[in-house]
């Protein structure tokens, strides 16, 4: 890491700070946080979905009849909220959940026609979002972020690496105001 940055991480009297503005896992938060809130508001407010259901049925548009866990896996997405999603998203008549013919246990789940015209609807809005948002970066800028991003999700095990915890030390005395 580049200087400035280890030297944002110091406290005055030298004791490691987290600095939000230069903090990655903050800033990454930071930013889905904001962009999760926004979306959400905007599709429930627009098209009557929220983001865990706009999440799935654009899932469901590139891999239609497959089950719960495919989705929650694939998505990262808590299977419970996946499936009181497509529970919903069923009664409204947007997807179609079918039994398994080659196992009982197992329930398939696509869109329906309603569900596919939804998506298409919400997929030229999600597309004009993402331009809108991306257009302070040139399509190279793009490309790096993307690469990027892909190759931090690809280390992601890296971040649940084992550290070595500092022992307790003395005290510090905050005034309280």
């Amino acid at each position: 890491m580049g200087r400035a940055i280890e030297a944002a991480r110091q406290g005055e009297d030298g004791t490691p700070r987290i600095d939000p503005d230069v903090y990655v896992p903050a800033l990454l938060t930071d930013l889905t946080n904001n962009l999760t809130n926004n979306a959400s508001l905007f599709y429930r407010q627009n098209f009557g979905v929220g983001l865990t259901d706009w999440r799935i049925m654009y899932r469901l548009s590139t891999e239609p009849w497959v089950t719960a866990h495919r989705i929650s896996t694939a998505s990262a997405l808590d299977k419970s909220v996946v499936s009181r999603s497509v529970a919903w998203m069923e009664k409204r008549g947007l997807v179609s959940v079918h039994g398994d013919a080659g196992d009982a246990r197992r329930r398939l789940i696509a869109l329906t026609p309603a569900g596919r015209d939804l998506h298409d609807r919400i997929t030229v809005v999600a597309l004009q979002r993402e331009r809108n948002f991306l257009s302070v970066l040139s399509e190279a800028e793009t490309e790096t972020l993307i690469d990027l991003i892909g190759r931090l999700r690809g280390n992601l095990r890296a971040f649940s690496k084992p550290v070595a915890i500092p022992p307790p030390g003395p005290q510090h005395e905050h005034p309280v105001p």
